[in-house]
C-alpha cells in the first residue's frame, strides 16, 4: 500500500517538483539530482500523518537546494542554463511547447531568484499565496509584495525595456 501511494504522490507532483528544481539552480542533471532526493527522503520520512505532503515535498526540494549551494561554494547561476535550454527534448520542452510560452519562461528563469521562485510557484505549480507562504517561509504580505513587484519587472522585461 505504501509503495502505490508513493508512486501517486510522484506521479502528480514530479514534474512540478522537476520545474520548481530547475527554476532554483538552472541545471538539468542538479533538478533531476534534486527531485529525486526529496522523493528518495519522502521515502524516508512520510507517515500518514503529513496533511500537506505537496508543500512538505518543495520545502525539501529547496532544502535541499540550499545545501547543495553551501556544499558548493563556486556555484554560478548561468552555468550550463543555454545548453539545457537548448538541449533536445527535455521534461522541460514537453511542459513548456510553444515558443511564446518558452520566452516567458527564460524571462522568468534570468529574473532575481527571490521573484523568479515567487512566479514559478504561483503560475507554473499553481500556489496560493497562503501555500506558497507555507512553503517559502514568508508573510502573505511578503507574498503580495514579492509577487507585484515580479510582475513588474517581468513586464519590464518582456517589454524590452531592461534599464530598471
Amino acid at each position: 500500500m505504501f509503495n502505490d501511494q508513493l508512486e501517486t504522490l510522484y506521479i502528480k507532483y514530479h514534474r512540478e517538483l522537476y520545474l520548481y528544481a530547475f527554476s532554483l539552480c538552472k541545471d538539468y542533471h542538479l533538478a533531476q539530482d534534486l527531485t529525486s532526493e526529496t522523493f528518495f527522503k519522502a521515502i524516508l520520512s512520510l507517515d500518514d500523518n503529513v496533511t500537506y505532503i505537496k508543500y512538505w515535498l518543495f520545502r525539501v526540494c529547496k532544502n535541499l537546494f540550499i545545501d547543495n549551494a553551501r556544499k558548493d561554494k563556486e556555484y554560478s547561476n548561468t552555468e550550463g542554463l543555454e545548453d539545457t535550454l537548448t538541449s533536445a527534448i527535455t521534461p522541460l520542452d514537453r511542459l513548456i511547447e510553444s515558443e511564446d510560452k518558452k520566452h516567458l519562461y527564460n524571462q522568468v528563469i534570468n529574473l532575481h531568484h527571490t521573484y523568479r521562485e515567487i512566479l514559478i510557484l504561483y503560475y507554473y505549480c499553481d500556489f496560493t499565496l497562503n501555500e506558497i507562504c507555507k512553503t517559502t517561509g514568508i508573510t502573505t504580505g511578503s507574498a503580495k509584495t514579492l509577487l507585484f513587484r515580479a510582475r513588474k519587472k517581468l513586464k519590464i522585461k518582456l517589454e524590452g525595456k531592461n534599464e530598471i
